[in-house]
């Protein structure tokens, strides 16, 4: 649902190991840029010291001839069973967000943190889904 109304993506691509890239017959590419490890070290409300996070450095890169809203992205993590995986909102995670609207030929990068102990990190589905003209980004594989 996106508006209100369900959305019905027009340009779809198959699913990509975590490795490798979401390409969209538009000339649109989603990929896990990088992948970095890190416990949470921050106290207070929402904190959990001493949690294991992954950071994912996401970037969608725009090749079509539309502009693409990127202010509805969500992205989300499931372990081995299918399970979904928290975020990690920790200022030690320095997680930020797709905002903003990217032109055609440019490329955003976004970064997100999930609570992913270190023996559930070789088996993950992370879905990407970015607008209303696409299908979601499917990555599965391993982070490392």
């Amino acid at each position: 649902m996106r508006d209100g109304k369900a959305s019905k993506p027009t340009q779809s691509a198959k699913p990509a190991s975590t490795s490798g890239a979401v390409s969209y017959e538009d000339s649109v590419k989603v990929a896990i840029a990088d992948v970095s490890f890190d416990k949470e070290t921050s106290e207070g409300p929402g904190s959990f010291p001493g949690r294991e996070y992954a950071r994912l450095t996401i970037t969608i890169s725009n090749g079509s001839d539309h502009a693409i809203d990127l202010g509805t992205a969500v992205l989300t993590l499931l372990d081995a069973d299918g399970a979904p995986l928290t975020k990690v909102y920790a200022a030690d995670a320095e997680a930020v967000d797709f905002a903003g609207t990217l032109q055609p030929g440019k490329t955003a990068k976004a970064f997100y943190a999930f609570a992913v102990p270190s023996d559930a990190r070789s088996e993950i589905t992370l879905v990407v889904d970015f607008d209303a003209v696409h299908t979601s980004a499917v990555f599965r594989g391993g982070l490392s």
